[in-house]
């Protein structure tokens, strides 16, 4: 009779929704990573759009955080503009839209649609989101460095 005093152990959050295992949601994981990664593209975008509209003009507020090195007094230098042109497309295409299309519809969909309880290997499913994940956040921060 010890299957009656057994108890369901609940997983935590971490182990639920962050480390999880299960296609579902690290084909949300993805989703919400790459629409994060097409927001900052986006941004990057925008400071752009601004240097186009405004050309020598100040960036207001944003311009502030910026180095004197490429935004002296808040302008933006034409290999700062470079540099926004070059990581505004690789995070859109590779941090953004191939991630929504391969990672979250790949790992949501696919599974369902043939069939499959799960993912052939899990563990691998999920170490590969965690990789683009820390990939994606390196390339951030070798945009500033």
């Amino acid at each position: 009779m010890t299957a009656a005093t057994d108890h369901h152990h609940e997983l935590s959050f971490w182990r639920k929704y962050i480390f999880s295992t299960d296609h579902k949601v690290i084909g949300i994981q993805y989703g919400l990573t790459s629409l994060l990664f097409l927001l900052i593209g986006f941004s990057l975008m925008m400071l752009m759009r601004w240097q186009l509209a405004y050309p020598g003009e100040p960036l207001p507020i944003l311009g502030a955080l910026f180095s004197d090195m490429v935004m002296p007094d808040g302008v933006m230098q034409p290999e700062f503009y470079n540099q926004l042109g070059a990581m505004h497309g690789t995070i859109m295409v590779f941090l953004g839209i191939v991630p929504l299309a391969v990672g979250a519809f790949g790992n949501y969909i696919v599974p369902l649609q043939i069939g499959a309880p799960d993912m052939a290997f899990p563990k691998l499913n999920m170490a590969s989101y965690w990789v683009y994940f820390v990939g994606g956040v390196v390339m951030l921060a070798s945009f500033w460095i």
